[in-house]
């Protein structure tokens, strides 16, 4: 009777660990399927442009000047897509925070907003800070560069899709638990049918209008990873036509490393 139960025992882990392989192959299939069309796009565009400023490179240097410049935006948009693949496929692999150290999350917030004024400026969008809480408890446990990158995305896009002379403006809260950060911004907003595939690589909510802003697609989901990297998650809210909030919550306490544990703080 045990031999039978340990029998049936394994044929379920069997079919469990099939199922589970079933799915993450399919994932890597989609994956590579999403990867292969995105980077035939922009190469297929970088090979008709320069096919065309071949053609009038010497009858019309005005008309091959604007080819030039459209030939320089297709390959740092193809530029900015392998590097958002790179890092997006490291943060996937690491499942976790290597070598964390305390982060200072009000000084990293500064930085990325002092790096991406020029383009508020550029549109007349106004930021601004507000914290609560004690400047103590908003420290830490993680991966700086990780973080960087994250906040970068979620302003940057936030300044994106903010009409001319709007505003985004940043919040921080923090209490013995967690730091919460939160994104606002007063741009076109998102339909509520998008919200939940929002995080999802590739996923776009207006694929003209990406485009038109340089977006790879990638962004929300490596702001994702990295939250989930940190023992933290983000969440948005948003209403059309008058703007949008994504929220990040991160552990004041240790976050996982590469094998799952909790990181010891830096002796």
């Amino acid at each position: 009777m045990l031999e039978r139960r340990g029998e049936v025992g394994s044929e379920e882990a069997s079919s469990v660990s099939l199922v589970e392989l079933r799915r993450v192959n399919k994932i890597r299939r989609d994956f590579v399927a999403n990867v292969s069309h995105e980077l035939k796009t922009p190469a297929t565009s970088l090979r008709l442009l320069a096919e065309s400023l071949v053609d009038i490179l010497d009858e019309d240097p005005e008309q091959a000047r604007y080819f030039a410049e459209q030939l320089k935006n297709e390959t740092e948009r193809l530029a900015q897509l392998i590097t958002d693949l790179l890092d997006l496929a490291r943060l996937e692999s690491e499942e976790g925070v290597q070598n964390p150290a305390p982060v200072d999350v009000k000084s990293m917030l500064m930085v990325v907003l002092s790096r991406l004024r020029p383009a508020a400026r550029r549109k007349n969008i106004t930021f601004s800070w507000k914290r609560s809480g004690s400047a103590a408890l908003y420290t830490v446990l993680g991966d700086e560069t990780q973080l960087i990158s994250m906040f970068s995305n979620l302003v940057e896009n936030a300044v994106k899709y903010t009409p001319p002379g709007g505003r985004v403006e940043l919040m921080g809260e923090s209490d013995e638990g967690e730091v919460i950060v939160r994104i606002s911004d007063t741009g076109i907003g998102i339909p509520p049918e998008n919200l939940v595939r929002i995080f999802e690589r590739f996923y776009r909510v207006d694929k003209a209008r990406s485009k038109e802003t340089g977006g790879t697609g990638l962004g929300l989901s490596i702001v994702r990873h990295v939250a989930e990297n940190h023992g933290g998650r983000v969440t948005v809210g948003s209403t059309l036509g008058e703007g949008s909030t994504f929220t990040v919550y991160l552990p004041r306490g240790q976050p996982r490393t590469s094998a799952g544990t909790p990181s010891s703080p830096p002796g």
